[in-house]
C-alpha cells in the first residue's frame, strides 16, 4: 500500500502533524486484518462502498454490526447509502457519526479521508478497550477478585493493544475450551493406549494357552514311541 502522507491536499481531510507516523500505523493495523476480499494499493477505494469498514468494526462492536446490510458497489450513490446505513446503525452509535460532507468524501474516495477515519476510530477503539477494562477492574475489585481480572488482562499480557475487553476475554474462553478438549482427547488417547495393552496381553495369554495342549500332545506321543521300542525287544528275547 501506499504509505505516503495524506496531508491536507486538493481540499482533502488534514490530518495534522505526525500524520505520516500515524497513517504508517494504520496500514500496518489494516494490513494485519484479513477481509473478505483482497486490498489492493490505494485504500480509499478499498474502502470507498464502507463494506471493508463494516467488517473491520464487526471485528470490534459485533453486536452493532450486520456485515449483510452491506453490499459492495461500483455506483456513488450506493456506496453513500452503504456509508449513511453504516453511519447510522454502528457509528452513530459509537459516538464517531460522520457528516453528509464525510460521508461524500468517503464515497468518492477523496484523498485522506479514510485514513483521517482510521485514525480516528483507532484511537476510539483504544479508548474504549482501556474504558472497559478500567470498569471490569473497578467491579471486580469490589467483589475481592480484582487479582483474578488483572491476570486475565494484564495490558503487558496482551500483545495487540487495539483488541478490546471483550473480544479478548471470548477469545481466551475459546483458547481455555480448546485446551480443555485437547485435554479431554488426550485422556482418551491414554485409555484406548491402555485397552491396547490389555488386549495384547490377552493375546499372549491365549497364544499361551493354545499352544501349551499342542506341546502337551507332541511330547505324550514322543513318549509313547520311547515307552514302545524296549516292549519290542523284549518280546524277540
Amino acid at each position: 500500500m501506499n504509505m505516503s502522507s495524506t496531508n491536507s491536499v486538493n481540499g482533502s481531510p488534514n490530518i495534522g502533524q505526525g500524520g505520516g507516523e500515524a497513517i504508517t500505523e494504520i496500514y500496518e493495523w489494516i494490513d494485519g486484518i484479513q477481509f473478505s476480499r483482497p486490498k489492493k494499493n490505494v485504500l480509499a477505494r478499498d474502502f470507498s462502498d464502507a463494506v471493508l469498514m463494516a467488517e473491520l468494526l464487526k471485528r470490534y462492536y459485533p453486536r452493532y454490526v450486520d456485515v449483510h446490510n452491506y453490499i459492495g458497489g461500483s455506483s456513488i450513490a450506493k456506496k453513500i447509502d452503504n456509508w449513511a446505513t453504516l453511519n447510522r446503525k454502528v457509528l452513530g452509535k459509537i459516538d464517531m457519526k460522520l457528516s453528509k460532507e464525510v460521508i461524500n468524501q468517503l464515497a468518492n474516495s477523496q484523498q485522506g479521508a479514510i485514513e483521517k477515519l482510521l485514525i480516528d476510530l483507532r484511537s476510539k477503539i483504544l479508548k474504549d478497550c482501556n474504558a472497559e477494562r478500567d470498569s471490569l477492574y473497578f467491579n471486580y475489585e469490589e467483589n475481592g477478585r480484582g487479582e483474578t481480572v488483572r491476570s486475565l488482562l494484564n495490558p503487558e499480557e496482551v500483545a495487540n493493544k487495539t483488541v478490546p475487553r471483550h473480544v479478548f476475554t471470548k477469545l481466551k474462553l475459546e483458547l481455555q475450551e480448546k485446551n480443555d478438549a485437547i485435554n479431554s482427547l488426550n485422556n482418551k488417547i491414554s485409555h484406548l493406549e491402555s485397552l491396547m495393552k490389555l488386549k495384547d496381553q490377552r493375546i499372549s495369554d491365549l497364544t499361551v494357552h493354545i499352544t501349551s495342549p499342542l506341546d502337551s500332545t507332541v511330547n505324550g506321543k514322543s513318549h509313547l514311541t520311547h515307552s514302545a521300542i524296549p516292549k519290542t525287544r523284549n518280546s524277540k528275547m
